[in-house]
């Protein structure tokens, strides 16, 4: 079998876990508190300047950095970023051109009877920490290994096929961590230091499944809460009812970078001027997350949307139907727009669509914590509208691996209208039968939701496809379509941004807004005889009662008094300010605001049919009131 050789990287910088700005499930908008910052990639140099981030990691007051595990190129040559799941309409452009890694890191995947041969090294370089605090390593599991490639500070001992001394030399890196003997040890690599783990299945079934790696040196669970983990996929061939691998075809656009929507550009009859305003170019290309006008939008990555990068642009292209020119495009209340080579004439409107979905689909998702988060993430993001969305078809066989990775937080797992059962080995003897089985028979009542815990890790298929009972809707293939939920149901973790769906669709529909929620009513409801001052409004502005009756003026905000304007019959007066005496009618026009966050009751009498007009004495007839006395 194969020898799968990965070359993966630790670096260190900021990570938005809201890039989206919105959550979906409140329409909670983040951009109050957003924040600019720098990128910059430690192998290519390729900088990010002025990144928006929403919601980045914190330490303390200030934007805190992650730990970036990256896929590279051999011997560390360039970035070989791929995203976690390519169908995920959330996963931001793992490239230079966007997040420079993913959280968790690079998916590492083989099948059982290959060997992997990780070559890690070490490029955290934040400020303020020691060479021992920056050590790092990568510890698997699942797979066999010999003890010098267990990567578990301190128990792993030194390799003798690694020598410090190289090639290259490394004796000074390694000896500023205080490792003195000739060599290499997998449970600590120093800064700028390198080293090669070798992971094996022997051709055993029983490493099959999806498992996780993550850092096991000195500061393992800082590093870990600053996403030093990554997910492990070990497929068994002989398992042909539940496992398979991914291929090109079964990717968007073909790419392990490509995005679930495509956007195609029509050219105009006549291309008519733009009329910009200075945020309109500052703009221009900015399309990887949801427009600020239209929450819920779904975004595009500039690598895998079909699109092309500026390379001088010619009237042929600015005339034809199909894809963007990236760079020129703006979007403008829903609607995305390409601009001509000058920036001066809006040459073409383009539309988003969904892809034609896979017929088979890996999907990843790790449940795990975040130092400096806001909340509890899903594969290193928070919310609705951030966390995985999901995309599949009304047939489309989806595997699912999840794993929990935290300090003490238990998980479930849980997806609307679906079903599923764990696999397992068959027979009841484990040398052979079960050692050597694949996993596929049930072991498992059928389920819709699982506990799991950190480090725990569970695999399982369902079948989309009419007739298959595990599937959503009804027998009519069609009646799966729609967005569901997929979330942890612990309240307080669902409610704290672990909320993720499924968008289950045909192909080829328009991408447009997904549904957007709104908070849960906080505070009492208004009691009868009620009236809110607030948003330069008295609410409700007509009231009806009895002579007699107590009207409560419920002020929320500040400056506004209430002074009557007119009445009829024998009704009295109302006047509500900040002079003395409170309802005094001799204060009638003081223009001095009652204090908010003050209910002042105020009893209402005369005749029936009677009348009192009132309004605020600060913003006049704009903000009046009426009470009539029945």
């Amino acid at each position: 079998m194969a020898t799968i050789d990965i070359w993966i990287q630790i670096e260190n910088h900021a990570w938005d876990t809201v890039p989206h700005r919105f959550d979906r499930m409140t329409g909670q908008d983040f951009n109050s508190g957003s924040v600019l910052v720098n990128l910059t990639s430690p192998v290519t140099g390729h900088t990010r300047n002025n990144v928006r981030m929403y919601k980045p990691l914190l330490d303390g007051a200030n934007v805190g950095e992650a730990l970036i595990l990256r896929r590279y190129t051999a011997n560390w040559a360039a970035p070989d970023d791929r995203k976690v799941n390519p169908w995920d309409l959330n996963e931001p452009d793992p490239t230079d051109n966007g997040t420079m890694g993913t959280i968790p890191g690079p998916v590492i995947e083989c099948n059982v009877g290959d060997g992997v041969r990780v070559h890690f090294r070490n490029k955290d370089s934040r400020a303020g920490k020691s060479p021992k605090a920056r050590t790092h390593s990568l510890h698997p599991h699942g797979f066999v290994f010999k003890p010098t490639s267990d990567g578990a500070y301190p128990l792993t001992p030194p390799d003798p096929s690694q020598p410090v001394a190289g090639p290259p030399d490394e004796t000074a890196l390694w000896t500023a961590i205080g490792v003195t003997g000739p060599n290499k040890m997998g449970d600590r690599i120093p800064p700028g230091g390198t080293f090669t783990y070798e992971w094996n299945t022997h051709g055993w079934p029983t490493t099959a499944g999806v498992w996780l790696y993550h850092d096991h040196s000195i500061c393992d669970m800082d590093n870990v809460n600053l996403g030093a983990i990554g997910i492990i996929v070990i497929h068994n061939p002989a398992d042909t009812n539940n496992d398979f691998v991914i291929g090109p075809a079964d990717l968007p656009n073909g790419s392990f970078t490509g995005s679930p929507v495509s956007i195609t550009c029509f050219p105009f009859p006549t291309p008519f001027p733009i009329a910009t305003l200075p945020h309109d170019l500052a703009g221009l290309g900015l399309i990887r997350g949801p427009s600020a006008g239209m929450p819920g939008m779904p975004g595009m990555d500039e690598t895998g949307g079909g699109g092309k990068k500026l390379s001088g642009g010619t009237a042929a292209a600015a005339t034809a139907v199909g894809p963007p020119v990236l760079e020129r495009l703006m979007e403008r209340g829903g609607l995305l727009l390409e601009a001509d080579a000058k920036l001066a004439m809006i040459a073409r409107f383009c539309v988003r669509n969904y892809r034609t979905p896979p017929s088979k689909g890996l999907y990843l998702q790790l449940f795990h914590e975040l130092t400096g988060a806001p909340g509890m993430p899903i594969n290193g993001r928070v919310f609705l509208g951030n966390t995985p969305t999901i995309v599949a078809g009304v047939s489309t066989k989806m595997r699912f691996g999840v794993v929990g990775m935290g300090n003490a937080s238990f998980h479930t797992f849980h997806i609307h209208g679906h079903r599923w059962i764990i696999p397992g080995p068959h027979g009841n003897v484990p040398n052979p039968a079960i050692q050597n089985s694949p996993m596929d028979t049930p072991v498992s009542q059928f389920e819709d939701t699982r506990i799991f815990g950190p480090a725990n890790s569970f695999v399982f298929t369902i079948d989309e496809a009419a007739g298959s009972f595990m599937r959503a809707g009804s027998p009519s293939s069609n009646d799966a379509k729609g967005e569901w939920h997929m979330h942890c149901h612990v309240l307080t973790h669902m409610m704290q941004g672990m909320m993720g769906s499924l968008l289950i669709i045909g192909g080829g529909e328009t991408a447009g807004a997904l549904p957007m929620g709104e908070p849960c009513p906080a505070g009492a409801v208004a009691q009868p005889n009620t009236v809110v001052v607030k948003n330069i409004a008295f609410t409700p502005n007509m009231l009806a009662v009895s002579s007699g009756t107590s009207v409560i003026f419920d002020f929320q905000e500040s400056p506004h008094t209430v002074t009557t304007t007119s009445r009829t019959g024998a009704a009295s007066a109302i006047e509500i300010n900040g002079g003395p005496g409170g309802n005094n009618p001799a204060n009638a026009g003081v223009a001095v605001p009652f204090p908010p966050a003050v209910q002042k009751p105020v009893v209402v009498t005369g005749n029936p049919g009677d009348m009192i007009n009132y309004m605020c004495g600060i913003h006049g007839a704009g903000m009046a009131g009426m009470i009539q006395i029945i």
